[in-house]
């Protein structure tokens, strides 16, 4: 009898993890982030070369008011976004010559390809793969509406503006 229960208990202990394995495999579960929320960070100097005090302000200020990071962006060259919680975060305006730079905070891969609801745009013009923990940039050159999307997880979108 004891027998019986140990095994009927080690099959149902063994389904949920299966169901477990299956659903991060498959993007359906995503552990939680100790971050707060995505944020868009916009700087004038290149991120290499700031400092932890201009760090700690711009992520301060980037915390307080992500909108006002994102307009900040257009009269910046580079500007950061932090995909987070499977997330972009705001919508993004920048001057024509501003090097965005997607930074996964995920533990998950994502992509920022140029494109919509997980589909890659026939003529894109970037299509970033981005490791869990990895970085890549894309400068903008021209000025128009471009859609960015991950082809991993089609939720994710988001639009950049350039003027």
């Amino acid at each position: 009898m004891l027998l019986r229960i140990f095994l009927f208990g080690s099959a149902i202990v063994g389904v949920l993890v299966a169901a477990l394995v299956w659903a991060v495999i498959t993007g359906q579960y995503e552990a939680a982030q100790p971050s707060p929320s995505p944020s868009v960070v916009a700087s004038g100097e290149s991120a290499a070369s700031s400092s932890p005090e201009a760090s700690t302000a711009e992520s301060a200020s980037a915390e307080a008011s992500p909108s006002a990071a994102a307009s900040a962006g257009a009269s910046g060259e580079v500007a950061m976004v932090n995909i987070l919680n499977s997330e972009f975060g705001p919508d993004l305006t920048v001057e024509v010559g501003t090097t965005v730079t997607w930074m996964n905070a995920d533990g998950y891969a994502h992509t920022a390809t140029q494109g919509s609801d997980g589909v890659e745009a026939p003529d894109a013009l970037f299509d970033l793969q981005l490791a869990a923990g990895a970085s890549d940039s894309y400068t903008f050159t021209e000025a128009g509406t471009y859609q960015v999307t991950c082809t991993l997880h089609p939720n994710m979108n988001m639009t950049i503006t350039v003027q």
